[in-house]
């Protein structure tokens, strides 16, 4: 069934939209992520489950110990599966994209793992990264929105000026992401607040970013032998930078390049 499949199959759905969300393949189709799915996944509360318990619908245990429900050919409710938030799609209660992705991971199957691949497939074509245009504004919302200090504007003016290049990540014009290089432009570099809103967080954008600033600075190192960028790690996100192949140093990460 495609989007409008599900979408006409909800619409006649007899239950409140406050109480189900739609998940996985389902909510892929209704994102536009990929044409079709072969049934409707949903999550939903206890007290939608005690309803379809009490309307006579069958069901099973899972793992968790969660009832899980089948209705008619099309439809399987799982009590309380939810990861991340709800977003609005036409209407419709579905998974965040955030959400979605961690359900694939937690399900590990190679068809979750193609799964995620479409999903951040997906959201290339949505996103757009614009150097120089991040505002002192944004940049101070951003920050606290991702639980760093508060900065005050002019300083943040000034800092924004003095830098090499920012970054603003755009998805649909709306700013969810930035990053910064600072250095003397040459020889070092440092990356500075590479930031995403956590609802977008997990899904390859601090990548994008991390990847834009580096080739930035390959493409204008002046040394001809090597280059080397820096920068300081949030506690807990070593990991991250490890994988895009830094080094974990006493007082940040670093990465030498040969030019």
């Amino acid at each position: 069934m495609n989007k409008q499949d599900i979408i006409s199959i909800l619409n006649d759905f007899p239950y409140s939209r406050g109480e189900y969300w739609v998940i996985t393949g389902s909510a892929m189709a209704l994102y536009g992520i990929r044409e079709k799915t072969h049934d409707i996944d949903m999550g939903c509360t206890s007290k939608m489950a005690d309803i379809l318990e009490s309307d006579g619908y069958p069901y099973s245990l899972t793992e968790s110990g969660n009832r899980k429900f089948k209705i008619g050919e099309n439809i399987e409710v799982f009590e309380n599966w939810i990861k991340d938030t709800i977003d609005i799609v036409d209407n419709i209660p579905v998974i965040s994209i955030k959400g979605l992705v961690l359900m694939k991971k937690e399900l590990g199957r190679d068809k979750d793992k193609k799964d995620i691949a479409l999903i951040k497939e997906y959201l290339g074509t949505k996103i757009e990264l614009v150097d120089n245009v991040l505002k002192p504004e944004d940049f101070v919302r951003l920050r606290v929105a991702t639980g760093f200090a508060d900065i005050p504007v002019e300083h943040v003016r000034k800092a924004l000026q003095n830098g090499l290049i920012n970054v603003s990540v755009l998805k649909d014009g709306e700013l969810i992401g930035m990053g910064r290089l600072v250095g003397d432009g040459a020889m070092y570099w440092y990356l500075q607040e590479i930031i995403v809103l956590p609802q977008y967080q997990g899904l390859g954008i601090g990548t994008m970013i991390v990847d834009h600033l580096v080739d930035y600075a390959i493409k204008n190192s002046s040394t001809g032998k090597f280059t080397t960028i820096g920068g300081v790690s949030a506690k807990g996100k070593e990991g991250f930078y490890q994988k895009l192949g830094f080094t974990v140093i006493q007082n940040g990460i670093q990465k030498m390049i040969e030019i």
